[in-house]
């Protein structure tokens, strides 16, 4: 049994392994951020185009992440985290000696194999460590490491590019990776329990094709503009593959993802709020470096130090954060939160091309706050809100989500960013200046959006959970 095993595992060290693999993980998957000028030159690359390093990672991730909950239940929790580093292993050698550009997106779609498996299961496995009444602080602990991994790694990468050049940074990706795979290999223990499972590949099939041709189409719209028949058939296709996907998860009897789950109205919101949460915080991450760089001439450090006391910021308020979940409940938090988003992005719509660079690091830190506030909170509403059995396909459904979100909002304002730049007659500078404001202006209307669906969420309740049934119900 499970609560047998908790009492013989050395839980502080298995907390560790899986919160550093997954650090690893998300530093990862925005390490090259602050390289994408830099990419763009040595391979003759557009704006759009660079951003497929990140947006192939996210969709990788997109097919993998809905096998979590077989994935769980077919194989031990320690294979699983062995073989994620192993991928991350793999895919950095690759990139380390990657020629061209196509190979370089081949060494990213290796490594986010290991980060599809891995960004569930961590959760999962933490769900599984800690008792009930310590949760919300698993939940803290794990977004303070999600947050901080992504907004640290573009201003660790910055010095890497001015000091050395941005291969430097697979070779200290690799570094690192190795030493977490010795030492996943040396202490990690199963924390789960196998059982009979199925996996659906049709629906595999659908959820990937949808994804990548909806982010496929949007992509070519900077380059073919969007009556092009290519970009209509795209986006046709993908809504189609996407749709014909949820049906047939409703209809399964063991679905890959259990989308019933959505009847509940408080994971509705709160999957929502998440999606434009984490959508504005990874767009904001790459708009922010290239904008410095490429409008106000800042150089590539300088581009990712602007983000570090904003990074610091959201460390805080990622840790106690759930202590004030606990406190005032999930709408105080989310309203909050996406008011200081509001205001840090009507403040980024006024940075000039004369400004000062500095503006910047002092508008993040409002933006880090208010998603540091709410992120994590959101999370914990909506698993409150499911089952015992429920809650590995919620993970996944998050996970799904997130990950879209990312693509999603980095796909679409890069596009009005590089529709702006190819399309206006002015210097690339000027263009690229008005591109990014129109971009913030897509934000603030993401934020009140957000403010907006705050409302729905409920106050602070209390939950009882009733262990022997599987239910959660409200106290």
């Amino acid at each position: 049994m499970v609560t047998e095993q908790r009492q013989k595992i050395p839980h502080k060290l298995i907390i560790s392994i899986i919160l550093i693999s997954t650090f690893l993980f998300t530093f990862n998957q925005f390490l090259l951020i602050t390289a994408f000028p830099t990419i763009m030159q040595e391979f003759s690359i557009n704006a759009t185009q660079v951003q497929w390093l990140t947006t192939s990672f996210l969709l990788t991730t997109i097919v993998f992440i809905p096998m979590s909950g077989y994935l769980t239940s077919r194989f031990s929790s320690r294979a699983l985290v062995l073989f994620s580093l192993a991928c991350l292993v793999s895919g950095t050698i690759v990139g380390i000696f990657a020629s061209t550009f196509m190979l370089l997106i081949l060494s990213r779609v290796i490594q986010a194999i290991g980060a599809g498996i891995m960004l569930p299961l961590v959760q999962t496995i933490l769900l599984a460590v800690f008792p009930k009444e310590k949760q919300g602080f698993a939940m803290g602990l794990l977004g303070c490491v999600i947050n901080v991994a992504p907004a640290s790694a573009p201003s660790i990468a910055g010095i890497v590019i001015d000091l050395y050049n941005w291969t430097a940074l697979f070779w200290i990706m690799l570094s690192l990776s190795v030493v977490a795979l010795v030492f996943a290999y040396l202490f990690m223990k199963n924390v789960t329990e196998q059982q009979a499972a199925k996996l659906d590949p049709l629906s595999l099939c659908l959820s990937g094709i949808g994804f990548t041709s909806i982010l496929f189409g949007m992509s070519n719209i900077s380059v073919l503009g969007f009556t092009h028949w290519s970009v209509l058939a795209s986006l046709a296709i993908g809504g189609m593959m996407l749709a014909t996907f949820i049906k047939r998860q409703l209809n399964l009897q063991f679905p890959v993802l259990n989308l019933r789950i959505f009847k509940k109205m408080a994971f509705l919101i709160s999957t929502a709020l998440i999606f434009i949460n984490i959508m504005l915080l990874l767009s904001m991450e790459t708009i922010l470096p290239m904008f410095s760089q490429d409008v106000l001439g800042t150089s590539a450090f300088l581009s990712g130090f602007l983000l570090v006391p904003g990074t610091i910021i959201l460390s805080i308020v990622s840790l106690i954060s759930g202590h004030l979940f606990d406190q005032y409940g999930g709408r105080i938090l989310a309203m909050g939160g996406f008011s200081s988003i509001l205001v840090s992005t009507i403040l980024f719509s006024t940075i000039g091309m004369e400004s000062s660079p500095y503006m910047i690091m002092i508008y993040f830190c409002f933006f880090m706050f208010g998603t540091g506030l709410t992120l994590m909170p959101l999370v914990s509403i909506g698993v409150e809100s499911l089952s015992t059995a429920e809650i590995p396909h919620g993970a996944a459904i998050v996970n799904t989500v997130r990950q879209f979100g990312m693509a999603f909002g980095i796909v679409f304002l890069t596009t009005i960013i590089s529709v702006t730049t190819n399309q206006m007659e002015a210097p690339y500078e000027v263009a690229a200046f008005w591109g990014t404001r129109y971009a913030f202006y897509v934000m603030i209307a993401c934020s009140l959006l957000g403010i907006c669906l705050s409302f729905l969420v409920k106050g602070k309740q209390r939950l009882t959970v009733k262990e022997d049934r599987g239910e959660v119900v409200n106290g």
